[in-house]
C-alpha cells in the first residue's frame, strides 16, 4: 500500500481513520517546512512519534519525570547508536532501568502531544511507510480516534493560552510584587524556577521534557495570577535597569582591601627565622677570659667578674641580659 499527499486535500484526522480502519502497520512521516515529524501504527493504533524527528522527545519525556538514572541512560544511548532499530526509550526498559507501569502515563501523554502539534501545521505532506516498525516500542497504545478527539479539546483552549504566552520566542519574568499570598503546586514551581527573565517560553518547553500544550498551558495560568509576567514589565532586570540609572547621582566609596587573615584565637603565630646566624658571645655572661694565658709554665689567672661597681645589682643585670638574648 502507498499512501502519500497533501495535507490540504486530506487532512491529517481523515489519514488516521483511514490507517486505523484498514489496521495498518507502519510509519505516517509528515513534513511542514523544514519541521518533519512521524507517527507509528501498529494494526491501526498509535504506538508513538515525534513532531520533531531530530530531537529524543520522549526519551527527554521520560528523564524529566526522574525515570532514568545516569548510569541506565548512558547504556541506553549507547544501545541505540549500536542498534538503530532499538530506540533509547524501549533500551531503558529492555534493561529493567524504567517499569511498564511508568510507562504508561508517559506514553500516553506523549502520543496525545504529538498529534496536537501536528494538527497546528497548517499544510504539509505525509507519507506511509508501510510495515516500519517504532523504535520506541514498549506495549503502550492508543487509539487514533481517543488521540485527536483529545487534542481537539486542546486546540479549542489554545487561543486562550496563546493570548497570554503569545508566541514560543516569549520571555517571561517573576513578578516582584503580588496582591496577595501565592499558593503553588509543585508542578508550578518546577517552572517558576526554570523562568530566569531570559529564557524563552520555547526553551523552557525543551527544559522540561514535556510538550507545548502541558508547559504553555501552566505558564498561561501563571500570568493570569499575577505570578509571571511577560516581557521585563515587572523582573529582575527591570529593577536592576532602574537602580542602575540611580547610581550615576551616588557616590559609592570603593570596597575596601581585603582584611588580612587573623590567626585563630589562642594561637600565637610562629616567629621568622633569623636571616643571620645568632653571633656568639667573646665570652660566658659575667666573666671575662683569662688576661695572661699559660706562656712560659706561667699560671693563668683566675677568671674576674665584669662586674665590679657595688651599686649595680649584678644578679639583676645578668637576668635582663639572658632575657634580651632570649628575644
Amino acid at each position: 500500500m502507498k499512501l502519500e499527499g497533501s495535507l490540504d486535500a486530506f487532512s491529517l484526522p481523515d489519514v488516521f481513520a483511514l490507517l486505523a480502519m484498514t489496521k495498518k502497520t507502519g510509519g505516517l512521516y509528515l513534513q511542514h517546512e523544514v519541521a518533519r515529524g512521524v507517527v507509528f501504527f501498529n494494526d491501526g493504533a498509535l504506538t508513538g512519534g515525534s513532531s520533531d524527528v531530530t530531537r529524543q522527545v520522549l526519551a527527554r519525556r521520560l528523564v524529566a519525570v526522574g525515570h532514568a538514572d545516569d548510569d541506565a541512560l548512558t547504556a541506553a544511548v549507547a544501545t541505540a547508536k549500536d542498534n538503530s532499530a532499538v530506540g533509547v526509550v524501549k533500551a531503558l526498559r529492555d534493561a529493567a532501568a524504567v517499569d511498564d507501569a511508568a510507562l504508561q502515563p508517559v506514553v500516553t501523554e506523549h502520543l496525545v502531544d504529538t498529534v496536537f502539534d501536528l494538527l497546528r501545521w497548517p499544510d504539509g505532506t505525509f507519507a506511509f511507510q508501510l510495515d516500519e516498525a517504532n523504535p520506541d516500542d514498549v506495549g503502550v497504545t492508543m487509539s487514533p480516534e481517543d488521540a485527536v478527539t483529545e487534542a481537539r479539546r486542546r486546540l479549542a483552549d489554545w487561543a486562550t493560552v496563546a493570548e497570554r504566552v503569545p508566541s514560543p520566542a516569549t520571555v517571561l519574568s517573576v513578578a516582584l510584587s503580588l496582591a496577595e499570598d501565592p499558593t503553588l503546586t509543585r508542578d508550578e514551581w518546577s517552572l517558576l524556577a526554570l523562568v530566569d527573565g531570559h529564557r524563552t517560553v520555547a526553551e523552557i518547553v525543551s527544559l522540561t521534557g514535556r510538550g507545548d500544550y502541558a508547559v504553555v498551558s501552566r505558564l498561561a495560568d501563571l500570568v493570569q495570577r499575577g505570578l509571571l509576567r511577560s516581557g521585563e514589565a515587572d523582573g529582575v532586570d527591570a529593577m536592576l535597569r532602574r537602580q542602575s540609572a540611580l547610581a550615576a547621582l551616588e557616590d559609592v566609596p570603593p570596597p575596601p582591601p581585603p582584611r588580612a587573615a587573623v590567626p585563630a584565637q589562642g594561637v600565637t603565630p610562629e616567629r621568622p627565622e633569623p636571616f643571620l646566624a645568632p653571633r656568639r658571645p667573646a665570652h660566658p655572661d659575667g666573666f671575662q677570659p683569662s688576661l695572661v694565658g699559660a706562656v712560659d709554665g706561667a699560671t693563668a689567672m683566675a677568671p674576674q667578674p665584669l662586674i665590679t661597681d657595688p651599686h649595680i645589682n649584678r644578679s639583676m643585670l645578668l637576668r635582663l641580659i639572658a632575657g634580651v638574648r632570649g628575644l
